[in-house]
């Protein structure tokens, strides 16, 4: 299988100046969701570390 190309890819500049850079948008918003997941999600019990307990041996 050949390598991937390493050349300027002029098409991707032109959409990205014309539609923005969807991927990069896309990555941020599952990181906001992923952090908005992780807050909803949160039931208050916290981490071992964050309740200065050391964790469980074994």
């Amino acid at each position: 299988m050949p390598a991937p190309s390493t050349a300027p890819a002029p098409i991707y500049d032109q959409l990205v100046d014309e539609q923005g850079d969807v991927l990069t948008v896309v990555r941020e918003a599952a990181q906001e969701t992923e952090r908005t997941a992780e807050d909803v999600l949160d039931f208050g019990h916290g981490s071992a570390a964050e309740q200065g307990e050391r964790p469980a041996e074994g």
